[in-house]
C-alpha cells in the first residue's frame, strides 16, 4: 500500500511538473490522474484494493472528523458553562493484539480528541492508560474507545 501511495504521489508530482500548474485544483488533478493510473495498474495484481483502501481510510477520515467536532463542542460547552461537568478518570485499555504501529497509530487518535489524552504504554505494550475527561461510567468510557479501535482496525489496518 505504501508504494501504491508512493507512486500515486510520484505521478502527481510529474503531472505538476509538466504541467506548471502549481494550484490546488491543479494538485489534485495530479493526485486523481495518479490514483486513477495506480487503480488501473493494481488490476492486473492477485488482490486489487488500492481505491477500496482509499475510500475506506477517507471514511475513516470523514468518523474521526465527526469525533474530533463532538468532543470539540463537549469541551467548549464545559468552558462555557458555570460549574465542572468533568468526571475524570484513567482507564486502561487492552492493545495486546496490536503491533507496535498500530498500537502508536491508535494512542494519536486518542490523544489527538480533546478530552482523552493516552498517557502511558505499559511496559509489555499490552495496555494503554487513558485519561478521560468525561469518563462517569468506566464501560462507557471503555465501548467508546472500543468503537474507535474497532473502526481503525477495519478501515485503516485491514487489507
Amino acid at each position: 500500500m505504501i508504494r501504491r501511495l508512493g507512486f500515486d504521489m510520484a505521478l502527481a508530482v510529474l503531472y505538476l511538473s509538466w504541467s506548471g500548474n502549481h494550484t490546488w485544483p491543479g494538485i489534485l488533478v495530479g493526485l486523481a490522474l495518479g490514483f486513477i493510473v495506480v487503480s488501473v495498474y493494481d488490476l492486473g495484481t492477485a488482490h486489487p484494493n488500492h481505491g477500496r483502501r482509499a475510500l475506506r481510510m477517507l471514511r475513516f477520515g470523514v468518523y474521526f472528523l465527526a469525533i474530533l467536532i463532538r468532543s470539540n463542542l463537549q469541551i467548549a460547552r464545559e468552558i462555557m458553562t458555570p460549574g465542572f461537568s468533568q468526571t475524570p478518570r484513567i482507564l486502561r485499555y487492552p492493545v495486546d493484539d496490536l503491533d507496535d504501529f498500530q498500537t502508536t497509530v491508535l494512542a494519536n487518535c486518542i490523544t489527538l480528541t480533546p478530552g482523552t489524552l493516552v498517557v502511558d504504554v505499559s511496559d509489555d505494550g499490552r495496555w494503554l492508560y487513558v485519561h478521560c475527561m468525561y469518563a462517569l461510567d468506566r464501560s462507557e468510557a471503555i465501548a467508546g474507545l472500543r468503537r474507535l479501535d474497532e473502526r481503525l482496525r477495519r478501515e485503516v489496518f485491514s487489507w
